[in-house]
């Protein structure tokens, strides 16, 4: 859930702030002509004391607004957001717990009927807005329709001489006499958005550990896509090694527009409108999105699996999770041979 204007500015935020400059100073200078520029210290005093309440008044409406959202948020996703709304509207903050000494001091009540009708009101116009607001998307699930289309739907179904992902695998399995686990692509989504050249960054140094090692990768296959011609995807395959068992083969990658988004964060002096990206907001919009196109689409479905892994947690090991969503899928693949 996001809170959406009715009116949405596209220049940059110094010019949007030079906007808002000029809408106070122009109020101001009308305020000051309306008493014909005799304004003494008193009166300049009552009308910062009724704007400060005013503002406090309207920030307790978004704060009740927001309490709401956190609550169906945690309700949905059974967390709390609770840092990260202090961290995103903290400046708020700030300025209601300023505003309210004011108002208290003035002499006006925080609750009574008048601003119940305010919060009811304020509740109205936000909902007439979020009707006349056009529908949109977030960054996050933007990503994952373009990697869905640019590569999911290019590397699982079959078409032309291509026979699709499950029977490449099948394919692989008899001819190197070995056993992929399941028939599934899986897809990595790293927390620090960071996805490196080979998954055997990932490994630990305890070789007591699951580890991944890179191995020959599937047939390429050629596509026609937007004017490219003859345009090559390659299906890398991995074994998890584990002692003492056998190695198993898995078909996994990184979601590459999850890096290209990481490498456009290390510039946001040169990408503008990403400088107040939120990262964690992206990354659990694109990891919702994901798997809801995975289930909605046929060609997809039992095929495809989003893995995410906390590269930033040193105790968190990428061939474990492998196993781990192996296991949960195919409870028995210990017991599986490759001709099956």
């Amino acid at each position: 859930m996001r809170l959406n204007r009715m009116v949405k500015y596209e220049g940059d935020g110094m010019e949007l702030e030079r906007i808002l400059g000029g809408q106070i100073l122009f109020l101001g200078c009308f305020i000051l002509g309306y008493h014909s520029g005799n304004m003494d210290t008193a009166l300049a005093q009552k009308y910062l004391q009724v704007i400060a309440s005013i503002i406090a008044h309207l920030l307790a409406s978004q704060g009740f607004e927001l309490a709401c959202i956190a609550i169906c948020t945690a309700v949905k996703s059974k967390k709390l957001p609770v840092l990260k709304l202090k961290e995103k509207y903290k400046l708020s903050l700030y300025v209601l717990l300023l505003t309210i000494p004011i108002t208290v001091c003035c002499g006006h009540l925080l609750v009574r009927e008048e601003l119940l009708m305010l919060w009811m009101a304020y509740a109205l116009v936000r909902y007439l807005q979020w009707k006349c607001q056009p529908t949109t998307i977030t960054y996050g699930e933007a990503l994952a329709c373009s990697f869905a289309e640019g590569y999911l739907f290019q590397v699982i179904p079959p078409g032309g001489d291509y026979e699709g992902l499950v029977e490449a695998i099948r394919a692989a399995a008899m001819s190197r006499r070995t056993v992929f686990p399941v028939r599934r692509l899986f897809v990595v989504f790293p927390r620090s958005l960071h996805c490196p050249r080979s998954l055997e960054t990932f490994n630990k140094n305890d070789e007591r550990l699951p580890r991944l090692e890179q191995c020959a990768s599937l047939p390429d296959i050629i596509r026609h896509v937007a004017g490219v011609c003859n345009r090559v995807y390659r299906n890398t395959v991995y074994k998890i090694r584990r002692h003492p068992t056998d190695p198993r083969p898995v078909h996994v990658v990184c979601a590459t527009p999850i890096n290209t988004l990481w490498m456009v964060l290390q510039k946001r002096a040169v990408y503008t409108p990403m400088a107040k990206a939120d990262e964690e907001e992206i990354a659990a919009s694109f990891c919702a999105t994901l798997p809801s196109i995975i289930r909605n689409s046929p060609e997809l479905r039992d095929k495809c699996e989003l893995v995410y892994y906390d590269d930033t947690n040193p105790n968190e090991n990428l061939a474990e999770r492998l196993l781990a969503k192996i296991q949960e899928i195919e409870p028995n693949y210990e017991n599986f041979t490759w001709d099956q």
